[in-house]
């Protein structure tokens, strides 16, 4: 297998920033995450460890972010593999990445324009141990995932000032000198087997009692009032769980006269815990969207998964060669651009109990993101898909839209209501 890719962060500064916020989101949640490299995009998992036993259902409380980077969010995007579609999938510490990633931004806030080169290195000096274990025991269980790294380097140019008497004694003047540094590291990383990575799979929605909203724009006239209502719940160090509620109003004579702005739906944060009650009611415009009534026969039928016979995920296929989509695609469900609303009547209130600190992730990717859309289903998990807008490119068929950046966090619900 072969790995290679660039970014330029000063050429192209919105798609740096979502490599960056997205990495930064996924370092904050957990220590590790899945990279998953394919022929048209790299999608970054943070799930837990108990999700990898075999199914695509939210377990307990735990929340799951996937997260979509287009290849042509790179400058320079290559990835070869014996799997299907150059599958590459690895597990790794994004905390480490993310300390990369702030510091080739310092650079670039510093004036440089060089390129950040990210490449997978074959380290055979890290694997002599998983060589021993494999000789020891047949069979797929002695099997050991190969360690790797990511290599990644990036130059720094420094302008550098002349001592003046070191200057004098030379007969030089006081000028001063370019000086190149070069940074190099490596990440470590545990190759996925084809199997391994098979079992892990995004979550399954019910949306059989679903509300959806499109949240407020975060730049837009009500941005900042929706940042603020976020960010509420912060104030309260000593809140574990809260109910999120999402109401519509079926007569006109139901809304009380703070609700007006909010047209026919209602949207507020009830914390009822330790004899203690609060709601924060948002009184802004809520977009409601409807979902097709296929959707769910849809999802079920992208996320059907071919048999995976362990044994054709032989050593072979993680045989990395060194350099100078994917069969288990995270599917995206567009949440833009929905059909009319379904004749069947929906109910009147979507609530769901959530983390506290889930929802404390969520408004951090708020500000990070331009689109922003909240889905509720009843009684069992709530959703916060962000999405980045990244202009228009020409081709041979003309001007279309480029892949929009996605980062979707699934909340299991804490308990029921």
């Amino acid at each position: 297998m072969k790995l290679k890719i660039i970014v330029n962060g000063s050429q192209s500064p919105e798609d740096f920033k979502l490599l960056k916020s997205t990495v930064a989101t996924v370092a904050s949640l957990r220590k590790t995450a899945v990279l998953r490299f394919t022929s048209e995009r790299l999608v970054i998992v943070s799930s837990p460890s108990s999700t990898a036993s075999g199914t695509s259902v939210l377990h307990g409380d735990k929340g799951q972010l996937w997260c979509t980077i287009p290849r042509d969010a790179f400058t320079f995007y290559s990835v070869v593999s014996a799997r299907d579609l150059n599958t590459i999938a690895m597990e790794c510490s994004c905390d480490m990445l993310h300390s990369i990633l702030k510091k080739y931004d310092k650079t670039i806030s510093q004036g440089n324009d060089g390129d950040m080169i990210i490449k997978l290195q074959s380290m055979p000096e890290w694997n002599v141990n998983t060589s021993q274990a494999s000789d020891g025991k047949d069979g797929s269980a002695a099997r050991v995932n190969p360690m790797c790294a990511l290599g990644v380097s990036f130059e720094e140019v420094v302008y550098t000032t002349t001592d003046a008497n070191a200057s004098a004694k030379s007969g030089g003047g006081n000028s001063g000198g370019i000086k190149t540094i070069s940074h190099s590291f490596k990440v470590p990383a545990r190759l996925l087997f084809r199997a391994q990575d098979a079992k892990i799979q995004e979550p399954m929605i019910n949306y059989t009692q679903l509300m959806m909203y499109r949240l407020p724009a975060p730049q837009g006239e009500w941005g900042r009032g929706f940042q603020n209502f976020l960010r509420r719940i912060e104030r309260y160090s000593n809140v574990n769980n809260i109910k999120l509620s999402a109401k519509k109003f079926w007569q006109q004579e139901e809304r009380t006269a703070s609700q007006e702005t909010g047209g026919d739906h209602a949207f507020k944060i009830i914390v009822n815990e330790l004899d203690w009650y609060l709601e924060i009611c948002w009184n802004g415009p809520l977009d409601a969207m409807v979902q097709p009534e296929n959707i769910q026969e849809e999802a079920q039928d992208s996320r059907a998964l071919a048999e995976v016979d362990p044994a054709r995920a032989a050593d072979q296929s993680l045989f990395i060669e060194d350099s100078a989509s994917n069969a288990n695609e995270a599917l995206d469900i567009p949440m833009e651009n929905t059909p009319e609303a379904s004749q069947d009547p929906q109910p009147s209130k979507h609530e769901v109990i959530i983390r506290c600190k889930d929802w404390k992730v969520c408004s951090k990717l708020y500000d990070a993101f331009e689109e922003v859309v909240l889905a509720i289903s009843h009684d069992e998990s709530c959703v916060f898909h962000c999405t980045l807008p990244r202009g228009n490119v020409e081709d041979e068929n003309g001007e279309r839209a480029r892949e929009y950046g996605q980062v979707i966090y699934y909340m299991a619900r804490a308990k029921r209501i």
